[in-house]
């Protein structure tokens, strides 16, 4: 199983560094996309080289893609690209790990209709008409179908249930 790493521009790396260590633990490593298929700048200042772009096809055995949180402008989250390599991602039957402003992305492709999810109250408020075919939980992690969120208030509960959801021991 592959693991695809969506690097958005200004994305939190600590919101989803728990799930990269255990992957690092098992010798996998998540293949890091970006819009563009070139740099990716988190949200800490570092600047990782990416492996390729949304608009690449998605690997065929891949079983995870990880959406980390991040202070993200509309233009981002809105963006045709990465709706359309959402949508082709959610037919492999993989799942979903998505942290805080990373649920923005999966509900702007029209992704969550029907699922629970969590998120920080404030942007589920800011975002209401995105989010109204959802149901919401206020709880750091919520797992419902091929989607695993987390509020971003503990990481390590949302490593947890990465794995425990996915079967893996790291």
């Amino acid at each position: 199983m592959r693991s695809v790493l969506v690097g958005l521009p200004g994305s939190r790396l600590a919101d989803v560094a728990p799930v990269l260590e255990g992957l690092r633990r098992l010798h996998r490593r998540a293949r890091v996309i970006t819009l563009e298929g070139r740099w990716w700048h988190t949200a800490e200042g570092l600047v990782i080289q990416a492996d390729g772009g949304v608009e690449e096809p998605v690997p065929p055995d891949a079983g995870l893609c990880i959406i980390p949180g991040g202070l993200y402008e509309a233009d981002i989250w809105s963006d045709l690209r990465l709706h359309r390599y959402l949508r082709r991602f959610s037919t492999t039957g993989g799942f979903f790990a998505a942290s805080e402003e990373g649920l923005l992305c999966l509900a702007s492709a029209g992704i969550l209709g029907g699922l629970r999810f969590t998120a920080p109250p404030a942007l589920v408020e800011a975002h209401k008409p995105l989010f109204h075919f959802a149901i919401f939980e206020s709880r750091p992690v919520v797992i419902d179908a091929n989607l695993i969120s987390s509020d971003g208030s503990d990481p390590r509960a949302f490593h947890r249930a990465v794995f425990e959801r996915l079967n893996l021991r790291p």
